[in-house]
């Protein structure tokens, strides 16, 4: 219980001490205060020294209202005491003893003014400074949880990208001809996934657009200007993801350029892309790729390694159709799934 009231009286004595009043209304309490000690003196504690019941009254109003307002408390309070006791209640007769009482009143009342207005100015002081040192405190706390935030994502980000390399690296080794392919196509791939990283740290503070992503992965291919067609709706999707639909890219860009519509001088690439928000709020993308005017297309008889990439990669954030259709006329590869989590879609 005593802990509570003087923690009580602590915050009261905090935000009555750190108040700054208009100087009119300070004035105006203090003469207010004044006036009643003086009613009451007058009424109820006439056998006291005139000046004695002003003293905590002054005290006071110093300490919550400021030494000014202290000073003037101070000048009014010797003023009433002295009425009180000057014969016909008229300063002017105030004997010489009279007046040195007063006087004397007035500078020990000064005085005890100026050390309580110190006290006063120390006491907002250290509120200010511990009002900081809690802002302080506070904001470490939340750099503190920040970085243990961003240390688990770059460690999650870390092993999602090795894990993606080790993927890529064994499929490579496993399906190439030679050391000399397998190096090819390990440093084509690596360097696609460097590119999409750089743009997705660039983009730290906001997930980077997919048109910005997909301009990312196709511009090493220094193919004739024209031959790719980009179009869709703003779309930012989230770094995971961002980083599986940038790989599966280059795949189709690079089968592009060996045996599709890039393979030749006159085929095209169709890139399309699109969202829809669906009745329980998910989010759907639709992506798709379609090459027109290459070499006459025909299904493999296995499954390659890109196909398999393209599955592999996209599966985990994409969950919906992902498709693969070796149309005569042109490879065709759509995506119509949800996206985790979901991206953020615009116009």
């Amino acid at each position: 219980m005593g802990h509570t009231t003087s923690s009580l009286t602590d915050r009261l004595l905090s935000w009555a001490v750190c108040q700054e009043l208009a100087a009119g209304w300070r004035y105006l309490i203090a003469t207010a205060v004044i006036a009643a000690v003086a009613f009451l003196r007058a009424m109820y504690i006439t056998s006291l020294l005139p000046w004695l019941p002003f003293i905590p009254a002054v005290i006071l109003l110093a300490l919550f209202l400021g030494a000014s307002t202290g000073l003037y408390s101070t000048l009014l309070a010797s003023l009433l005491a002295a009425v009180t006791i000057a014969p016909g209640h008229d300063v002017r007769y105030l004997n010489s003893d009279q007046w040195t009482a007063t006087l004397l009143f007035v500078l020990i009342m000064a005085l005890m003014v100026f050390v309580v207005g110190e006290l006063r100015a120390a006491y907002r002081r250290n509120a200010s400074l511990l009002a900081e040192s809690r802002r302080s405190a506070a904001l470490l706390r939340q750099r503190e949880s920040d970085l243990a935030l961003l240390n688990s994502e770059l460690g999650h980000r870390l092993k999602n990208q090795l894990t993606v390399v080790q993927a890529i690296t064994a499929q490579i080794i496993k399906r190439s001809s030679s050391l000399k392919a397998a190096e090819t196509a390990v440093s084509e791939r690596l360097g696609t996934l460097a590119r999409a990283s750089d743009l997705l740290l660039i983009s730290e503070e906001q997930a980077p657009e997919l048109k910005d992503l997909v301009a990312t992965v196709i511009a090493p291919l220094r193919v004739a200007a024209g031959r790719f067609i980009c179009e869709g709706s703003k779309v930012k999707l989230p770094r995971e993801a961002a980083l599986a639909l940038a790989l599966s890219i280059h795949e189709l860009a690079t089968n592009a350029v060996k045996y599709g519509a890039l393979s030749n001088d006159q085929g095209k690439v169709e890139i399309t892309w699109g969202c829809e928000e669906e009745g329980d709020g998910a989010v759907r993308l639709q992506f798709r790729w379609r090459e027109t005017g290459g070499p006459e297309v025909k299904k493999p008889a296995r499954q390659g390694f890109g196909t398999t990439l393209l599955e592999r990669a996209l599966r985990p954030y994409f969950k919906g159709s992902i498709s693969t259709d070796f149309r005569s006329d042109g490879l065709v590869f759509s995506i119509d799934a949800k996206v985790t989590p979901s991206p953020t879609v615009g116009t």
